[in-house]
């Protein structure tokens, strides 16, 4: 008898999880026909329906990415695959991994992973739903936020992240906002108007005085670095202190911290203290049977400080809870563990460069490209046509 496996999400750690589990021919006409022929696991995905290539939000800024072009309808790339799409949202998970609710049924689960993405904590800061806006939020508010900008001449911008780093590691989105701020420069020097604005760089989670080759790019963009800058609060037409001062902003673009969804605090989940799944080095939920999480949504068993959350560590993790599943469900004891790495290219349009670290010292691609180059970013755009193509396409 086939195995029940749902599959909560429909984002990077959710896609990157099925193409391990499944590990089917790259041409679809191959995977269409033996996945009907023969298949081990009914699989079933909880989502949206929509997958969106949020690392190129940030290129909005200069006109490269739009909405449509970063976004596709996973269905197709599913139904190749003989699984099954409900989309409705989940709102709870019982029976220790058993049983999946959302707003329209009920499932049932012999194996279950969750891939979900974030909640931000927005509560940290009062006012950031009401007066910032993040490329975190999706494209329709980073449009929101270019319209606001296309209307203004001259003015202040401040841009700006929060970290959560109760759980040992970064979960956040600074690198992001890194790239929007040089992204905002150069934007600006192209319109003729960069002399009439102010760029700010805040964030309470860099030590004031901080050095390094971001920082250089920074300032040698002239960007205003206000390290180790919080606000008290988010207010209409700036920021308010806690001495009570004001600082005027026209724009905030601002990013906080990350956590889990709401639901999964009211679930039988475990939680960890800094508000996500918490999970082991295999991958699995702690104190549940066959249930595995990755990605955005959970934390990590004893992370280097510098771990983010980001696209490709959710595919690091979730290789290794498919190939863990896999094991349990053959009756076999979870082995596989997966590397801490962080690697990305900061794009800033006229310059970019590769960010790594990793857990064994590995460099990027055995350092065949060079770590500051414009030509990285053609390299950044390549990724990311490769993984649409294979979405919309095979």
């Amino acid at each position: 008898m086939k195995k029940r496996i749902v599959i909560v999400g429909n984002g990077f750690a959710s896609l990157f999880f099925i193409g391990y589990l499944l590990s089917l021919p790259v041409f679809p006409v191959f995977a269409f026909f033996l996945r009907r022929i023969y298949s081990r696991y009914d699989i079933t995905v909880i989502g949206n329906g929509h997958f969106i290539y949020f690392p190129a939000i940030p290129e909005f800024i200069v006109g490269k990415k739009t909405k449509d072009g970063i976004t596709v309808d996973i269905r197709p790339w599913l139904w190749r695959r003989n699984i099954h799409f409900i989309d409705d949202q989940v709102v709870d998970i019982q029976d220790g991994g058993r049983t999946v609710l959302t707003t329209q049924g009920r499932y049932s689960t012999d194996a279950l992973f969750i891939g979900t993405g974030p909640a931000f904590r927005i509560e940290d800061i009062p006012g950031t739903g009401t007066y910032t806006l993040s490329p975190c939020g999706g494209p329709d508010e980073m449009n929101t936020f270019m319209q606001k900008l296309d209307g203004l001449r001259e003015g202040v911008i401040y841009v700006g992240f929060k970290l959560n780093k109760r759980d040992g590691f970064v979960a956040g989105r600074g690198g992001q906002m890194y790239e929007c701020a040089c992204l905002l420069d150069y934007a600006l020097k192209e319109k003729g108007i960069r002399d009439k604005f102010e760029i700010h760089l805040f964030s309470p989670d860099i030590e004031p005085g901080e050095t390094g080759a971001i920082t250089d790019r920074l300032q040698e963009r002239g960007i205003i670095l206000d390290y180790g800058y919080e606000p008290a609060e988010f207010v209409e037409g700036g920021m308010r202190d806690a001495d009570g001062s004001f600082r005027k902003a026209d724009l905030v673009l601002f990013t906080p911290g990350i956590k889990a969804p709401q639901w999964v605090q009211q679930s039988c989940l475990p939680v960890s203290v800094g508000g996500h799944i918490d999970v082991d080095k295999f991958g699995r939920v702690k104190g549940l049977d066959n249930v595995f999480a990755a990605g955005d949504c959970s934390n990590h068993e004893n992370p280097p400080p510098w771990v983010p959350h980001q696209a490709h560590m959710a595919q690091l993790r979730a290789e290794s809870a498919a190939k863990n599943m896999h094991a349990v469900l053959s009756g076999q004891q979870p082995s596989h563990t997966y590397r801490f790495e962080l690697s990305c290219i900061l794009n800033m349009e006229n310059d970019a460069m590769w960010l790594h670290a990793s857990s064994d010292n590995k460099p990027p691609f055995w350092n065949i490209f060079p770590r500051h180059s414009r030509k990285l970013i053609a390299l950044k755009n390549l990724f990311e046509r490769l993984y649409l193509f294979y979405l919309r396409h095979l």
